[in-house]
C-alpha cells in the first residue's frame, strides 16, 4: 500500500505494509554506499536490532540508542548525535533513520534538518501514534525548558516506512496512545470515521491488524490534504493541533512523567469540547459522544489547584499564541472544528480540567 504525500516543499511516499522490516534494504537501496545512522531507543533496539543489522548487513550502517521516553528530547541527546555524526565523518550524502515512536522521529528529525544544514532522513515509526501523525508532515523538534516542541523545525523526510505487524509489540497503553490521534482526525474532519471508531473501538483495540491498515491509511489521508494546503501551519493546518493545546499543557505535569503524549491528548481533547459546548459551539450530545468515546482511551482526571495552575502556564507558552491570547482548536460541528485566537477565557479553560465536567 502507498500514499503520496505532497507539501509545500517536497513530496515523497509512505509505504504501508506488512513484515516490511524483513525487506528493509529494498526500500533504501539508493543508500548502499552512504553511511547510515539509525537513531532508536532502548526498548525497541531490544526488540529489532538483531533482525535490522542482518536485513542490512551489506550496508555500512551505525546505532545510536537513547534512554526512552520525552526526557530524551533534548538538547543534550542532539548533541550526542552530533558528536557521532562528526567523528564518525558522515556527510550530506549519508542518511538518518529513525526507528522508533514520536520522540524518536521527531529528534532525529531535528538532527537531520540541522546537521550539515540537512542531511536525509527516513522516518520508520514503529508505535500507532508516530505513524498516524509524527512521521508525516515535517514537524521535527525537541523539548526545552519543560516546554513541548519548542525548538525545531519543518524538515520533510524522504520517505516513511510503516510496517504494522510493529504493532503487536506494544502494550493497551500505547495502543490507546496512538488511538487518541486517530480519534482526532474524525472530529476534525470526518464524522464518518468518528462513528465508524465509536462503533469499533473495542474491536480496534484488540489490534485487528486488517483494521489497523485502514485506519493508518484513513488518518494519514487527512493529514496529508492538511499538511498540503498548509505546509508550514500558518493557518488551516493549526487544526491538527485539536486537544493539543490543554494536552501539551497537561502532558508536561510532572516531567512528563505521569501521562503518554496520547492520553494527554485525548484529556486535552475533552477539555477543548467541554469549553466549546459551554461556549454554545456544539451541542450537548455531540460533546457527549465525543467524551464517550476518548473515556475508552483514559478515564477522568481529577487534578489538584496546583496542577491546573501549572497547566495553565504551560499553555502561555504554546506556540500557537499570539501575543497573550491562548489560541485554541475547538469543534463548531461535527467532523469540523474551527481556530480561535482569542476570547477564551481563563476561568473556563480551568474548569474545563474538572473531573466532572
Amino acid at each position: 500500500m502507498k500514499l503520496n504525500i505532497r507539501t509545500k516543499s517536497e513530496n515523497y511516499v509512505v509505504y504501508i505494509k506488512r513484515d516490511l522490516l524483513n525487506d528493509l534494504s529494498n526500500y533504501i537501496k539508493e543508500y548502499k554506499k552512504e553511511k547510515i545512522l539509525i537513531i532508536t531507543d532502548e526498548n525497541v533496539a531490544n526488540i529489532y536490532i538483531n533482525e535490522i543489522k542482518k536485513t542490512l548487513k551489506d550496508f555500512k550502517i551505525d546505532f545510536h540508542i537513547i534512554s526512552p521516553g520525552e526526557k530524551s528530547k533534548s538538547l543534550n541527546t542532539s548533541k550526542d548525535i552530533y558528536d557521532k555524526l562528526l567523528y564518525g565523518k558522515y556527510n550530506r550524502r549519508s542518511l538518518i533513520i529513525s526507528l522508533g515512536g514520536g520522540v524518536i522521529g521527531d529528534l532525529a528529525g531535528f538532527v537531520a534538518s540541522t546537521y550539515m544544514r540537512g542531511i536525509d532522513f527516513i522516518q520508520i515509526p514503529t508505535t500507532l501514534l508516530s505513524q498516524v501523525d509524527s512521521s508525516v508532515g515535517g514537524k521535527v523538534g525537541i523539548n526545552y525548558n519543560n516546554i513541548k516542541n519548542i525548538i525545531g523545525s519543518f524538515y520533510q523526510p524522504k520517505k516513511v516506512l510503516i510496517d504494522p505487524e510493529t504493532l503487536k509489540t506494544l502494550d493497551l497503553k500505547n495502543l490507546k496512545s496512538g488511538l487518541s490521534e486517530v480519534i482526532k482526525y474524525g472530529i476534525i474532519r470526518d464524522y464518518d470515521f468518528f462513528k465508524m471508531l465509536k462503533m469499533e473501538i473495542d474491536i480496534i483495540k484488540s489490534l485487528n491488524i486488517d483494521k489497523m491498515e485502514n485506519i493508518i491509511k484513513k488518518s494519514l489521508e487527512i493529514k496529508e490534504e492538511i499538511v498540503y494546503l498548509d505546509t508550514y501551519e500558518n493557518d488551516i493546518r493549526k487544526i491538527l493541533n485539536f486537544g493539543h493545546t490543554i494536552g501539551h499543557g497537561i502532558e508536561s505535569l510532572n516531567d512528563f512523567q505521569r501521562f503518554t503524549h496520547g492520553e494527554a491528548i485525548a484529556l486535552g481533547m475533552i477539555s477543548e469540547a467541554y469549553i466549546s459546548r459551554e461556549l454554545g459551539y456544539i451541542s450537548s450530545d455531540y460533546y457527549c459522544e465525543i467524551k464517550y468515546l476518548l473515556n475508552k482511551i483514559i478515564s477522568d482526571v481529577k487534578f489538584t489547584r496546583e496542577e491546573k495552575q501549572e497547566i495553565i502556564k504551560n499553555l502561555e507558552n504554546d506556540k500557537k499564541n499570539t501575543n497573550k491570547d491562548i489560541v485554541f482548536i475547538l469543534p463548531i460541528n461535527r467532523g469540523e472544528v474551527r481556530i480561535f485566537y482569542k476570547g477564551i477565557d481563563r476561568s473556563l479553560i480551568i474548569k474545563s480540567l474538572g473531573a466532572d465536567r
